[in-house]
């Protein structure tokens, strides 16, 4: 009987090896790529995230800000408000009781032809013709000052014409554009226009 020898043939085997190692080798380089371009992407996400965070945190100090100043412009208005309530309580009955200044407009007889009387109370403190219309602004304040009103007092005032009078329409535009551009100086000048005819 002949013995047989037996052979073991290991290169199948270690094709096979190779090939799994290969495969597992590549597949885990792989990995590491989407694990590092995950890692990356989060990170980017992540500083994205900070500095919305922090624009946000700026823009809410930022209208926290505009918010306490507006608060303060309106605190400040009403506390104004109550320092001048008085005056415009004191200016209010002294008008009720006929001492506010008075623009009287008379004697139109045509637009260029004119009279504005101005009082203050029942006394007469001045009186503009239409040959000064050009210095209207400057005359009224004249008057205001020589009847002893500042800049900051409160005067309650009147403009008061007939509405029937040939040339009224284009005289008072002129007078309360005068008294409006006065006002600007005067803050405290309430003015108002009357129409007798009415």
């Amino acid at each position: 009987m002949k013995v047989r020898e037996i052979i073991l043939d290991f290169t199948s085997l270690l094709d096979v090896t190779m090939i799994i190692l290969f495969f597992f080798i590549l597949y885990s380089s792989a990995d590491v790529e989407t694990a590092t371009e995950k890692a990356t992407a989060a990170e980017a996400s992540y500083n994205e995230l900070i500095e919305e965070t922090e624009k946000k945190q700026l823009e809410n100090e930022k209208e926290q800000q505009e918010w306490r100043e507006k608060a303060a412009e309106e605190w400040d208005r009403i506390l104004a408000a109550d320092a001048n309530a008085a005056n415009n309580q004191m200016a209010l009955n002294a008008y009720n009781n006929g001492e506010g200044v008075y623009f009287n407009l008379q004697g139109v007889e045509k637009s260029d032809v004119w009279t504005l009387s101005v009082l203050s109370g029942t006394k007469k403190i001045g009186e503009i013709g239409s040959d000064e219309a050009r210095d209207l602004r400057e005359k009224i304040k004249s008057c205001l000052k020589s009847s002893g009103y500042k800049n900051d007092d409160v005067i309650i005032s009147t403009l008061t014409y007939d509405g029937y009078a040939y040339g009224t329409e284009s005289v008072v535009p002129l007078i309360e554009s005068a008294i409006t551009d006065i006002q600007r100086e005067y803050k405290g000048l309430y003015f108002t226009t009357i129409n007798i005819s009415k």
